[in-house]
Formats: C-alpha cells, structure tokens, sequence
C-alpha cells in the first residue's frame, strides 16, 4: 500500500522531536554545551541498552554545574525546527489529522519551543524537567509521568503505552533509539538517521525523509485539495 493511503486511514501522527522536528538533537546539545564532565560515558551505556534513559540523564544532568537560569533559557531560545514542519502541521489540521509529540526529552525544551512557533495547541507528551534556582545555579529535578515499567527500551517516556491509549493505527516520524520500539507497531513509518539503519537491519518497513518536505510530498500532495485552508498553507521559518 501506497504511503498516502495508509496516511489517509491514520487519525494520529505521533512525532520525536529530538532531531525530528527540531534542527538538533537538543538534550545532546545542551550537555555538550553545559557539562563539566565526560558524559560520554553514560551515553555509550545508554546507546547499548545498558543503561536507562532516566539514570543515563541524572548522570549527564549532575554534571552541568554553574549554568543560570537566564543561560538555560537564553539556550531554550536558540532552537530551531525543521523548516516544514509547520507547514505540516497546517496541512495536517486541514485534514482533520492530530500530530502528538512523543519525546524521551524535556517539557522545557519542547513546549516553549512549540509556543513560539505558534503551535502550541499541540499535545506533548515527554519527561518533565523542573529547575531548582533557589541557588545562583540551577539544579535539575527530573520527573517520568509516562514512564511504563516494562517499556521496552527503557524510555523515561513509552512512546508506545502512550500511543496505544490513543490508539493502535498511526503514523510515526522519528530518527533515534527511543523511537525504535514503536517504530515496530507503527502502520505508516517515516525514518531517518540511526532509525533508518535499525529499521533497514530489522527488515521493519518504513520510508525514508530528511526534511518534512519528504513527508509532504509522499502523503499529502494528493489530499491537497481537500484541504480546506490550502490558501493560508505557506508558513516556513527559515
């Protein structure tokens, strides 16, 4: 079946962000950025399914120290999304289809960062991040409201659990290890990166893209013209 026919059928897009929607892999930026340590090292547990993601990010997160909150937030303000996927996100509202966030990552990124590209009414399920600036320095508190015991993978956030309480027919769009367990369940699959090469080594079907424009053109161009506001479909940040 033809990627636009499954796309058809799906009421759900579930999306990474880390990578996919943003420009970068933002937690392994951040780090890099602020660490005063070799995180490297919990990092390579975690890419080998020796580690969780909840101790593999206490351990990086212990190791940022001197970081205020303005500096946190100066950070937050440099992330940039895909160049369309807002203009995904317009063509996706138009066909009645609901995009849900679905992230191993931190509200603190995501949400602001969703807010300021104006798509915010957007659902964003993800760990939750809270900062301790009682200090000149912020300290980290780290919270897994959709951690599921059993979670394949060991996510902080199950991708998976959260999108079977939705439902069990979607589409999925990620790039990297914690989107490999549901990339297994997913009825229309785009992937890229580390996730393309699981997916190929797996024999998992799914159709590759680099920018959302791919997925544009794979499975909305036919719908086009059911869209009601094709006309107001031209927002892209540069």
């Amino acid at each position: 079946m033809k990627p636009n026919e499954i796309f058809k059928n799906t009421e759900y897009i579930f999306s990474d962000f880390d990578g996919t929607i943003s420009k970068f892999d933002v937690i392994h930026k951040f780090i890099r950025n602020f660490s005063k340590g070799d995180y490297n090292v919990a990092e390579k547990l975690w890419c080998e399914g020796k580690m969780s993601t909840k101790d593999c990010l206490k351990i990086q997160f212990d190791m940022i120290s001197e970081l205020t909150k303005e500096e946190f937030f100066n950070f937050v303000d440099t992330i940039e999304i895909d160049p369309y996927f807002y203009e995904f996100y317009k063509i996706s509202k138009s066909l009645n289809k609901k995009i849900v966030v679905l992230s191993d990552g931190f509200d603190l990124f995501i949400k602001p960062t969703l807010k300021k590209y104006h798509m915010e009414d957007i659902e964003v399920y993800s760990n939750i991040l809270k900062l301790n600036d009682k200090n000149p320095y912020l300290k980290f508190e780290m919270e897994y409201p959709n951690q599921f015991e059993k979670c394949d993978i060991g996510s902080g956030c199950c991708k998976c659990e959260v999108a079977n309480s939705y439902t069990d027919y979607y589409t999925y769009i990620g790039d990297g290890l914690s989107d490999r367990c549901i990339a297994k369940k997913s009825a229309l699959l785009f992937a890229k990166k580390s996730l393309e090469t699981f997916c190929a080594n797996e024999n998992i079907v799914y159709f590759p893209y680099t920018t959302f424009q791919d997925i544009i053109d794979a499975v909305c161009k036919e719908n086009l013209n059911a869209a009601n506001d094709v006309g107001q479909i031209n927002g892209r940040f540069n």
